[in-house]
Order: C-alpha cells, then structure tokens, then sequence
C-alpha cells in the first residue's frame, strides 16, 4: 500500500452537523468491507497504519547474500570466528569493503597509524567477557571495600583528601579570635610543680609558689633550664600565698586572709611587719618600685614600707599613702627604666578618675582620666602612656597615646593582663569555663585581637585545671611566665 493510498482510506464523508433534524432517519452502517478502498485482505477491527506492511526495498541498495543481523542467515553454522580478528571481518564483508558516500577510510587518516600501533595487533583474546548486565559474577562475599569507587573519585582521576577540605574548615579559633600569624612559643624545661598560684622574676628565672607531686606547697625558684630549687620559707604559710613581689633580696608574701610577711634573706624566712598599720590590715596586692614596697589594701588603701631600715636595730614600719579617691588597683610602670608604682584609682561608682604615679622621694604625679567602670577587684597594667584594665561588663578598656579609651570584648573571662612592649601591646590571658583552658589573647597597639598561646589543665592530674591566675612579665629576655591549676610555663614574647 503506498502512501497515496493511506492519504485516500483517511478521507472520511463529511460528518453530519452537530444541530441536525432529530426527524431524520438514521442511514444505516456501511460494511466495514467498504470502509477500505481497495484492500485486498479482509476487513477486520485492526487500526493499524500499515507498520507491520513490508518494506519497499526499491531504492535500498541491499546485498542479497546478506541475511541481515535478524535471521543470522550471512554466517555459515560450522563457521570458526574464534580467531577472526579486525582484518579477517574486512574481507568476509564485501559490504563493508565499500564506504558510505561523504565518508573516507580508516587508513587514510594521516593520524592513526598500522594496526600494530594501534595495539590491535597484539592485543589478547578475552572471551566470555561480562558486560555486568546482571550483576557480578561472584558471591557477594567476594566483594571487598577496596573494589568500590571512591567517593571522591571523577573522570579526571582521584583527588588527594587534602584537596578537597576547606583549609578554615574546623580550624579552632579560641574565644572566637583568630590565631595570630606567629604564635608564643613554649620554651624551657618542664618544671616539676602540678599547680602554682603565685609567680614573679627573679633573678634568671622566677619564683613561684606551687605545689610539688607530693601534695606540699612550698616556695621555689626555677629557671628555664628546667631546675626547681626548693627555698627554705621559715615562717611562710605557702599553701595562703595568693600573690608574690620581689626586689633583689626582699620577697613580699600576701595571704589569703589579706595578711602579708616579708623577707629579707632571698626567701629563707618570713616575718609579719611590725607596726600599729600591720595589725587588722587586710592586703590585696604589692609591688616593689623605687626602693619601696606599695601594699594595696582591700578596702581600696595604699600602704608603703621602706625597704631598708634607718638606724642600727631600726626595724621598717608601714605608713599611709593618702590618695585622691579608692585604689582599685597597683601595677608597676618600668617605662623610663626605673620601676614606679602607679595607682588606678575609682570614685564610689568604681569609675576610673585618675592615675597616680609614686615615683618615691618625688611628687607624686596625678593623671586625671575618665573611662567606663572597672571590674572589682580590678586588674590593671599600664606603661608609660598606656593604660589597661579589666572592665566591669567584661572586656578590657585600652588607652593609648592621648585621652581616648576604647574597649575590646570577646568570650572567657579575664584573669590577668600585662604589657608586653612601648608600642602598647597588651597580653591578657583569658579563661574559658566551658573546656577549662585559658588563652592568651594579643591586643595590638592598633587594636587587633589575635590567639598567641593557648593552655590546659594536665591530663594525668584529676586535681588541675587550665586557669592562669598570674603572670609575670621577664624584659630583659623576652619570656612571659604563667602560673595556674597545671602549673608553670614559659613563653617566648620576641
């Protein structure tokens, strides 16, 4: 049947309209022998378009040996094709020996070389091989992990696990502050102490109040050598001592209880200060500056006891530093050279006014200041023009050059804090409670916060904990000592 046909058995009668008269008798229904013009078969229900009609082969060029691909007719029953290679299927094929119009031959292609370098040639028979169209040929039992792909595998080959993790992926930043480009190192020995509570330099090394694996707390020097020289201490009560000040040869102890000892003798032993002021005055802090020792009292005093006594059996004796407001907090300044102390001193609403410098023998210097409200006890540090203290909502307010302050917040709670050059840098050490550890945070002089060290309590003691509580600041060879529930450390600043 050709197509014009199929065209003319599609053509039906016009339909009768929609509206017609209902009077109208209904023709009746043709043969369905007439429905198709001319078909030599019988009618039947089929509506098939003629798909199952064999092809016109008129204008196929067709090769009548060859059978086609369905009846399997071109190949010999008893034919051996096990050794047939690409060459041997060229010549069994006449068809193939002629290319389709618009096509050039294989061997023409000044590309490909001979069959040989191709690796045809040499190429080993694989028979039997599985496309893999019904699973693997073996047990799964056979399987193993190393057959599967890996996961981050592609067409251009295997990536390197590095490549393909975020450099700043789970990096930790403490606190939520970066690390700085070149952190503190740790430098010197290990010192056998498990937990210390009171540090300052002296000498080569520090003196420290800790306590040893056997459980006594006692008064030692150390040195980044890793030596623990263990002093004598007579009359000191070393498990009360909270803080620590040393000039030379004289060592100040203050208590727990607020009461404080000193010595003369390089810490072989401890006296109580003589004196009406001694007696029912409770210590908070001191430092040693110009040949005096500055005792902060609780209740925001200030106390001053000569060093040296005048007059043969003459023993030192406390006396009264009037100030200008409350001592909230004493540091000692070594800008020019010469360690001063210096005051930071509040009025009722613990509100920084003034700065006091007492210079010893000198008059005494007043910076008059106004900055936010400082934390009490408040922890200050200051250094010529530079000034710093922890504040009360938290954070540490900063002054520089001139009058204005600034304040920098970040998490953790601020234990100590310190200046580690004239430029202004600031160290302060920050604990955080929630994986006990206390981190020392950089403040540079233009105000970036950067992580410079970071330490924790010691694993093999159920008893320590990772809160810095005090530190101590060696110019001379650029180390910063830091004491706490995990002991001593020493850390590099240059």
């Amino acid at each position: 049947m050709t197509k014009e046909d199929i065209r003319e058995e599609d053509e039906l009668e016009e339909l009768p309209p929609l509206d017609g008269d209902s009077r109208d008798q209904p023709e009746a229904d043709e043969d369905y022998g007439d429905l198709v013009d001319g078909a030599e078969d019988d009618a039947t229900l089929d509506d098939a378009t003629g798909e199952d009609d064999p092809l016109d082969t008129d204008d196929l060029e067709l090769d009548d040996a060859e059978g086609g691909w369905l009846g399997e007719a071109g190949e010999a029953e008893d034919a051996d094709t096990g050794d047939a290679s690409v060459a041997d299927l060229g010549d069994e094929d006449p068809a193939l020996d002629e290319p389709a119009e618009g096509t050039r031959e294989v061997d023409d292609d000044p590309r490909l070389g001979d069959e040989e370098d191709l690796g045809f040639g040499d190429a080993p028979e694989h028979g039997g091989l599985d496309a893999g169209d019904e699973g693997p040929v073996d047990s799964d039992e056979e399987l193993r992990e190393s057959d599967l792909p890996a996961l981050d595998a592609d067409d251009e080959g295997e990536l390197e696990d590095s490549a393909l993790i975020d450099g700043t992926f789970g990096s930790e930043e403490p606190l939520g502050l970066p690390w700085a480009a070149q952190p503190w190192p740790r430098v010197g020995a290990p010192v056998a102490l498990v937990a210390a509570t009171a540090v300052a330099c002296a000498g080569r090394g520090a003196l420290v109040v800790g306590r040893s694996d056997a459980g006594v707390a006692e008064l030692v020097r150390v040195d980044l050598e890793g030596s623990c020289e263990r002093l004598a201490a007579e009359g000191l009560a070393a498990s009360e001592v909270c803080a620590l000040a040393v000039d030379k040869q004289v060592v100040a102890a203050i208590l727990r209880g607020g009461g404080f000892v000193t010595s003369t003798d390089a810490g072989k032993s401890f006296a109580a200060i003589a004196g009406p002021l001694s007696e029912g005055v409770a210590a908070s802090d001191a430092v040693f500056a110009s040949g005096r020792l500055w005792v902060r009292t609780r209740a925001g005093g200030l106390l001053t006891l000569g060093l040296h006594a005048q007059g043969k059996g003459a023993r030192p004796c406390l006396e009264r530093c009037p100030l200008p407001g409350i001592a909230a907090a004493i540091a000692c300044d070594t800008a020019d050279g010469v360690p001063v102390a210096a005051v930071l001193v509040v009025d009722d609403a613990a509100r920084p006014t003034a700065v006091i410098h007492l210079p010893g023998g000198k008059p005494i210097r007043r910076d008059a200041i106004d900055m936010p409200e400082a934390e009490s006890p408040a922890l200050f540090a200051v250094h010529g023009p530079h000034l710093a203290y922890a504040a009360r909502q938290g954070g540490v307010v900063r002054r520089t050059t001139g009058d204005a302050s600034k304040l920098f917040a970040w998490e953790g709670r601020i234990t100590a804090l310190s200046f580690v050059d004239t430029a202004g840098t600031l160290v302060v050490s920050t604990y955080s409670d929630s994986d006990d550890t206390t981190t020392l945070v950089r403040l540079d002089a233009s105000g970036g916060a950067f992580v410079v060290a970071r330490i924790g309590a010691a694993q093999s003691d159920p008893e320590s904990d990772g809160r810095i509580v005090a530190i101590a600041r060696d110019e001379a060879r650029g180390v910063m000592w830091v004491v706490g529930g995990f002991g001593v450390a020493a850390f590099s600043t240059s």
